[in-house]
């Protein structure tokens, strides 16, 4: 683990300069357009804060023009530090610009409009502290939309706590981990860079991969943190005219560089399902929204990743029962 991942394709991340006293925690909460939820995120972080020795939280606002998220976070009597980048970067790019920020041990990277619960942070400094040599530490999560209303949950991947086996292989199968719920040691983007600038979206689950090729993740099985799936929301917005498709054949292309060939072989059939399954889901969402060019694209990768007959009939359904599944999406 000596040699660093190098790529032109991630920003690269320095080591912060010797200080006299470093915090534990940086919380890098970057935001774009939904400084309505900013405020829900930053109490679920200020309830856990220590003091500002032991944390810092950043803001990091990639040039919103709908909100002000800067008149959010004047609201609280409490450190945080706002940067509002001059024009918009990205997504990439602005959480690199928080992370580079940052100069705590562990890294949480809290989307504006996602928060998590009482606890979070003390289990994860637990988690770093049974298992000292992992780069990851994360927890089950619940899906909530813009009420609060919680709408799924994330696969439950152990039932005790601990450090998860053939990691790698389980995370590069699909993506098991939502944003929220997951913080690293600094020392990971150190190691492997920043989020891939080539991928528009999915770019979370390309870097979780990475990561995994050379740290071991720690994973507790209690629900500490909440995603949220709105309208507005980049994953939400990604769906629409099918432009997330395009992204997954991009996110396998560029792991399937980096990953030992015979694991790649191992789990193409199951990768393939996956994403069938993923894929599938979006039908009824794309069918009551009359986003034909959705449906066509959505349909056309469903149906080129799908290999399990079993799957095409649950497709039909998803189209002439579209109704009954809404619920799922």
């Amino acid at each position: 683990m000596n040699k660093k991942f190098k790529d032109t394709f991630h920003t690269e991340i320095l080591p912060v300069p010797n200080l006299d006293k470093r915090p534990l925690w940086s919380v890098v909460i970057p935001t774009y357009n939904c400084a309505k939820y900013l405020r829900q995120t930053l109490n679920s972080v200020l309830k856990q804060f220590p003091d500002s020795q032991l944390m810092e939280i950043i803001v990091v606002d990639d040039c919103s023009n709908e909100d002000n998220p800067e008149l959010v976070v004047e609201e609280f009597q409490a450190p945080i530090t706002f940067y509002r980048q001059p024009i918009n970067v990205g997504k990439t790019e602005n959480y690199a610009t928080g992370i580079k920020m940052s100069k705590g041990e562990y890294i949480h990277l809290l989307h504006g409009d996602d928060f998590v619960n009482d606890g979070f942070y003390k289990k994860m400094e637990d988690l770093f502290g049974r298992h000292p040599k992992v780069g990851a530490a994360f927890c089950h999560c619940h899906y909530i939309n813009e009420h609060n209303k919680v709408i799924g949950q994330t696969e439950i991947l152990a039932n005790e706590e601990g450090i998860l086996d053939n990691f790698e292989e389980t995370i590069a199968i699909w993506q098991r981990i939502q944003p929220p719920s997951i913080v690293f040691k600094r020392e990971v983007y150190e190691m492997v860079g920043g989020y891939d600038q080539r991928l528009k979206y999915i770019e979370d689950w390309e870097f979780y991969v990475r990561a995994s090729v050379y740290f071991k993740f720690a994973y507790t099985p209690k629900t500490l943190a909440n995603y949220r799936v709105f309208e507005g929301n980049s994953s939400s917005q990604s769906i629409k005219g099918g432009k997330r498709v395009g992204t997954i054949d991009q996110v396998i292309k560029i792991m399937n560089g980096y990953l030992p060939a015979t694991m790649a072989r191992r789990i193409k059939d199951q990768r393939n399902y996956a994403a069938s399954v993923y894929l599938l889901n979006y039908i009824p969402y794309l069918i009551n929204s009359k986003d034909l060019k959705g449906f066509f694209v959505v349909s056309k990768a469903f149906l080129k990743y799908n290999h399990d007959i079993r799957l095409w009939g649950r497709w039909l359904r998803f189209i002439f029962q579209y109704r009954k599944f809404l619920k799922n999406v």
